[in-house]
């Protein structure tokens, strides 16, 4: 149907004849004896030229081009020729040339659109777009996003077959684990009441495979969660996953270096340094105050020891410079508001702000934990002042925390991003957009308390899976709660790009650990029974990571959500508005599987 794309022609095919098909576009009745059209396909566009003089059967081919509809098909055939140097705007080669029309075919005529995909400006809203996706994907920033996404692909897979990774499928139907998120259930009717369940990821079978003695696996994995959603949340998601024996995690750093390093020189065309520099989760939360720190500018929280006496309470400060100053009372409500939500969450006890003025500093109430420590000597604040290195006109917040609870963001980690935001907004902060600032977060506490108690049960921080620090193993057995792991995320730019571990390998420390520090119920432990076979049938040391393929995309092509990199995503409230998905199962479905539903009684 055609001898060239759009995209394609160049002045070096002026003379020659062409056959192109595409969608057509602004279509312009000069006069009665000229029309131009733009015609676009998936490989870009080239203007149409219908001249009374050099087209046969002219009247009737006008008739049919003033008659086609926005994003009609049609298929033409012509002449390549130059247009004139006055009329050629822009880059592309394509402006160059146009093509002299001699036959013009309607291959679709398309009826009137919900909306016009083409034009930004008056988009509709989010649900209406993806309920008409298929118009949607027809913007150019869609596609792309979706063809830096399979480029992306791509050479993922070829890195990773030159480092002699096998790629593996492993199922899409597993079983309920209670290792992470709600998991989706798919009813069976092999055994009334069974159900499959979709993984949340293929970190069992991986393992596995580690045992079956594949020594380097990979694939590009589809995963399933079943929780509440967010801009950088999908119930289905892909990620990278990886698994290698007998590593050590720099090993294991290295390889997923090198894949980052040639992802971002061939999709953005930046070389990226390696290594990437290394922090300790500890560093990342007291002077960042996230697990997932955005290091491109400063704002570090200072720890203040000497606020507090209480062995179980962190203080800490952060300095906005000029803050006091640069924010007005109508700005600085959001942090107000921040500082609410955050503690209402436990991830701080109190936290307060101050204006530093010459004369000392605002908001010093009774209940600040500033206010506690000046009632010692009230003299004492121009000591603190000078030990934070806050200045007249500085917007300073004092925090106190438990030291017992493990956050991955505490009050003053969130303050600080927004305190960025707005700088930046307001043009007094300035971060490169092509700065990437690659860094692993390391040594994260192996189990977590989430309540401030030191008797409280202890979970796994990430997964059950994730083998203690070599230096910390006796302390598994006497005090589990300062065992670090050996556990690493890879964090740009305040993103975590993917998360991984140096597994379990010994089938008794695994049993230890889901016995008697995370307390499994007998039930619960059964349901790992084939993992720990595994492990105790000559299993090798190894360890693994899982990126975010979604996010990883989103960050290559500056996308403000995971769902302008997805083909068909799901809505924030995770249905396919395209698909009419979830849809309500047929009585006779339900009674195949031995399903009833029970509906909410309406709420009083």
């Amino acid at each position: 149907m055609r001898t060239h794309t759009c995209g394609e022609l160049s002045a070096q095919h002026v003379g020659q004849r062409v056959e192109l098909c595409g969608w057509a576009q602004n279509t312009r009745v000069l006069s009665n004896t000229l029309v131009f059209v733009q015609l676009r396909d998936a490989f870009g566009s080239v203007q149409l030229l219908a001249e009374h003089d050099r087209m046969p059967a002219f009247t009737e081919q006008k008739r049919l081009l003033e008659l086609l509809s926005s994003d009609s098909l049609i298929g033409v055939s012509g002449t390549v020729i130059k247009r004139p140097a006055s009329m050629v705007k822009g880059e592309s080669q394509a402006r160059e040339i146009e093509l002299l029309v001699d036959r013009v075919k309607v291959l679709n005529h398309a009826k009137p659109l919900p909306f016009n995909p083409h034009v930004k400006a008056n988009l509709p809203s989010e649900d209406v777009r993806l309920a008409n996706r298929h118009l949607d994907l027809r913007r150019s920033e869609l596609q792309n996003n979706i063809r830096v996404r399979s480029k992306a692909t791509m050479t993922i897979r070829q890195f990773m077959d030159n480092n002699g990774f096998v790629d593996i499928e492993t199922p899409v139907l597993f079983k309920s684990t209670p290792e992470g998120a709600r998991e989706f259930l798919v009813p069976t009717r092999i055994d009334p009441g069974a159900c499959y369940a979709l993984p949340q990821s293929p970190q069992q079978f991986k393992q596995m495979l580690m045992a079956a003695g594949f020594d380097r696996y990979y694939q590009i994995a589809r995963c399933f969660r079943d929780e509440d959603l967010r801009a950088d949340r999908q119930p289905e998601f892909t990620q990278v996953d990886i698994e290698m024996s007998f590593v050590s995690k720099e090993d294991i750093q290295n390889v997923l270096e090198g894949l980052i390093q040639r992802v971002w020189s061939q999709i953005k065309g930046i070389e990226i340094k390696a290594p990437f520099r290394r922090i300790t989760f500890a560093e990342a939360t007291s002077k960042y105050g996230s697990d997932k720190p955005d290091t491109r500018f400063g704002l570090e929280i200072v720890q203040t020891p000497q606020l507090t006496a209480d062995v179980h309470t962190i203080a800490e400060v952060l300095v906005i410079p000029s803050g006091a100053q640069s924010f007005s009372t109508k700005e600085l409500a959001p942090f107000a508001d921040l500082i609410r939500t955050s503690q209402a969450n436990g991830e701080s006890k109190f936290t307060s702000m101050h204006k530093i003025g010459d004369q000392g500093a605002t908001g010093i109430s009774k209940a600040t934990l500033l206010a506690r420590w000046l009632q010692v000597d009230n003299a004492r604040l121009p000591e603190l002042l000078g030990s934070i290195s806050a200045q007249p006109g500085d917007l300073v917040f004092v925090s106190e925390r438990s030291s017992r609870v493990t956050p991955a963001n505490t009050t003053l980690g969130r303050l600080r991003t927004l305190a960025a935001k707005l700088l930046q907004e307001k043009g007094m902060l300035d971060i490169s957009a092509d700065r990437f600032d690659f860094l692993w977060v390391e040594e994260f506490p192996l189990f977590t308390r989430i309540v401030d108690d030191d008797k409280a049960q202890l979970s796994a921080t990430h997964h059950p899976f994730t083998a203690p620090a070599k230096d910390d193993l006796p302390l598994l057995y006497t005090d589990p709660a300062k065992v670090h792991g050996q556990h690493y995320d890879l964090v740009l730019n305040g993103v975590e790009l993917g998360g991984g571990s140096i597994r379990v390998h010994d089938p008794e420390v695994q049993e230890h650990i889901f016995k008697n520090i995370l307390c499994l119920s007998p039930q619960v432990q059964a349901s790992f029974g084939h993992l720990v076979t595994a492990l105790g049938h000559g299993c090798p040391p190894h360890g693994g990571i899982a990126l975010g393929l979604d996010r990883l995309v989103a960050i290559l092509t500056d996308s403000a959500s995971l769902r302008d990199v997805i083909a068909f995503p799901k809505s924030a409230n995770g249905r396919d508005l395209l698909m009419h998905a979830p849809a309500s199962a047929t009585p006779e479905q339900l009674a195949e599987y031995g399903i009833a539903v029970r509906k909410t009684p309406p709420a009083h």
